[in-house]
């Protein structure tokens, strides 16, 4: 007697999923926190209310606060128990610590992948460069961050490390809050910004790895180490050490 297979029916599971709106929207609450704060209309060390924040926003204290949380991973927040939720405002030790630690690590890549920083990559560069002089600040600040990021990034890239890279990009919130602050520090403009990013890539350009390396220290830690100095003395001191490295003639 022939035994018949019986055609089994695989068996559904109900998966439970967010609903696409409300993702989008909770996307949306963050991205306009993230806005106002890189753009200054929200300050560091700042207590964020957030009835008013529901109010002004429409949305509910759930949607408020996983968007809270959502900045709060990326550094641009902070919560402390039975206070509330404040603009990170970063310490001058958290701040020196997280510069040593970019330092270190972009030091390694353009090192490390020093041959791999061509006539491309100076060329994009370049092109960020010319992008961050256009911006005006206070309004632009936002897109300063981003660009100031994409520029670093590229540095990074040079090693060819995915654990390197994603720990550089794990300190992409602090540094949002650093670059706020080191602006507010020196009193910058977007010319003194430009100008010191133009004496980082110029050290890049020298064709010296150890002028690289140092041009990227200098450009985190400052001239004594310490994050003092500013940023016209911290690029005329990368610009020496280019200078003393390039081609005569």
């Amino acid at each position: 007697m022939a035994v018949v297979a019986r055609e089994t029916k695989p068996v559904e599971t109900l998966v439970k999923l967010r609903q696409p709106s409300r993702l989008r929207l909770v996307d949306g609450v963050a991205h306009s926190l993230e806005d106002a704060i890189l753009a200054g209309r929200m300050r560091p060390g700042e207590r964020l209310i957030e009835t008013k924040l529901c109010d002004e926003l429409g949305v509910s204290r759930t949607t408020l606060r996983e968007a809270l949380l959502m900045l709060e991973r990326r550094g641009l927040v902070r919560s402390e128990p039975r206070r509330g939720t404040f603009v990170t405002r970063l310490s001058r030790e958290d701040a020196m610590d997280l510069c040593a630690t970019r330092a270190i690590l972009e030091a390694y890549a353009v090192t490390a992948g020093f041959a791999q920083l061509d006539d491309a990559v100076f060329t994009r560069l370049e092109a960020l460069l010319a992008d961050l002089a256009a911006c005006r600040l206070p309004e632009d600040t936002p897109r300063l961050i981003q660009i100031d990021l994409a520029f670093h990034r590229l540095l990074i890239g040079a090693a060819d490390s995915p654990r390197i890279r994603d720990l550089w990009a794990s300190l992409d919130g602090e540094m949002s809050a650093l670059i706020l602050s080191s602006i507010e520090h020196h009193h910058a403009g977007i010319a003194d910004v430009v100008g010191f990013h133009h004496a980082l890539l110029d050290a890049l350009r020298s064709g010296d790895p150890e002028v690289a390396r140092e041009g990227v220290i200098v450009h985190y830690i400052g001239t004594g180490g310490n994050g003092e100095g500013s940023l016209a003395e911290m690029a005329a001191l990368i610009e020496s050490m280019a200078r003393r490295t390039a081609p005569s003639g």
